[in-house]
């Protein structure tokens, strides 16, 4: 299997606030963006505009994954081997959002990692896998643009 690049960080520095997902999937892969596939809800749950980049800056929010590289038959964070990991250092002083649960737990093991953020939460994955009235899940995002 052959190992796959994930997304360069997108406006990580001017950002207050940094989503981290696991890794991207085929889509966004092939179309190198974030949340490129349209049953994702993320943009919706930010109250965007599919790829609403400017929207994303206005709220200073940036974009990366925990994992930089993988080997991965398909887009199911289930089935992801042989990881290296985003050099997560730069986001110090930052205040991080998991995009889901999977996020978190890759992110908790990277080894020798002391990050010093203002704040970490792990919110509902924003894939449509995960089984959530979209209202309840909205509202646990709503804390992210809300501050």
């Amino acid at each position: 299997m052959k190992i796959k690049q994930g997304l360069r960080p997108f406006n990580i520095k001017n950002a207050d606030i940094v989503i981290l997902g696991t890794f991207p999937g085929e889509l966004s892969l092939c179309k190198q963006e974030y949340y490129a596939n349209n049953g994702n809800h993320f943009w919706c749950l930010l109250g965007l505009e599919k790829h609403d980049m400017d929207g994303l800056k206005k709220l200073k929010i940036g974009l990366w994954d925990v994992i930089e590289s993988c080997e991965r038959d398909g887009s199911t964070d289930r089935k992801i081997k042989n990881v290296t990991y985003n050099d997560l250092r730069v986001l110090a002083g930052k205040q991080i959002y998991f995009n889901g649960k999977t996020a978190y737990k890759y992110f908790k093991r990277i080894q020798n990692i002391d990050l010093k953020v203002s704040e970490k939460q792990v919110l509902p994955s924003s894939s449509p896998s995960l089984h959530m009235d979209f209202a309840e899940k909205k509202k646990k995002w709503g804390k992210i643009y809300k501050k």
